[in-house]
């Protein structure tokens, strides 16, 4: 080693600032973005790079909205248990929540994006979409493994979302290839299966995402950012009517040692 520095260069594409202004992929965030573009809008900029047409924003909105909230799940209750016992800090409660997105809850919309772009892939490459399908569910099949974005615990006839998510899709004329590998999937997965496995909602929601131009690493990102919302809301709902006196007293009694008779 000759011991000569060599000059880090760090820099970012997404934001910039400076004493009087804040920028976002070059806009201008005072003068360009707040009040003229929504939340979604923003954020689809910031991740992509470039300013999203409105149907693309409506499309993700919805995949956002459809994800906020599904009653009082695993991460509901993670995020209002750590806020009783550590009130002073919302974001410790929030994050709570967030780290069980894995691919049981939220998270199989990455690995159905990801299936879904190893579609593409093939097809580009020369495959026949069906058989491309195929080749793909077999290898998940013979793994053991669950399909993702296929199948659901509670919505076992069909996830009303998914159906909801589509539709939307359709409406603003988003829907176009990944959708349509999406729907070859549920057809596939039924014949290769022998099973009824109903669309989701997080594999409706990895499809559309794909169709705006969002890769499939950053999926669960989305994921993140809609549920968010809902975790605060839980948080506030335990500062008025909380649910962890009960639980505690029930992991008391769960625990209790029990003396020798």
């Amino acid at each position: 080693m000759s011991g000569r520095s060599v000059p880090l260069e760090i820099g970012t594409a997404i934001g910039a600032a400076d004493e009087h202004h804040v920028q976002v992929r070059g806009l201008d965030l005072v003068d360009d973005l707040i009040g003229e573009l929504t939340y979604t809008e923003v954020t689809l900029l910031a991740v992509t790079g470039r300013r999203p047409t409105p149907a693309e924003a409506k499309v993700v909105d919805a995949v956002l909205v459809s994800l906020l909230d599904h009653g009082l799940t695993p991460s509901a209750l993670a995020a209002r248990l750590t806020f009783w016992v550590a009130p002073e800090a919302i974001q410790g409660a929030v994050a709570a929540g967030l780290l069980g997105a894995g691919s049981v809850l939220l998270g199989s919309m990455e690995g159905c994006g990801r299936l879904l772009t190893d579609i593409a892939g093939d097809v580009a490459a020369g495959a026949v979409a069906r058989d491309a399908v195929d080749t793909r569910l077999r290898a998940i099949v013979d793994a053991g493994e669950r399909i993702p974005g296929l199948g659901h615990s509670l919505h076992r006839d069909g996830d009303p979302r998914a159906r909801r998510l589509l539709g939307v899709a359709r409406d603003q004329k988003v829907a176009a290839q990944h959708v349509e590998y999406l729907e070859l999937v549920v057809e596939r997965a039924a014949a290769l299966t022998g099973k009824a496995l109903p669309l989701n909602a997080t594999g409706a929601a990895a499809a559309l995402l794909l169709e705006v131009g969002v890769p499939w690493r950053l999926h669960r990102g989305f994921a993140l950012m809609s549920r968010t919302a809902g975790l605060v809301a839980h948080v506030g709902e335990e500062l008025e009517s909380p649910i962890t006196p009960a639980v505690r007293a029930a992991l008391r009694a769960a625990s209790r040692i029990e003396p020798e008779v």
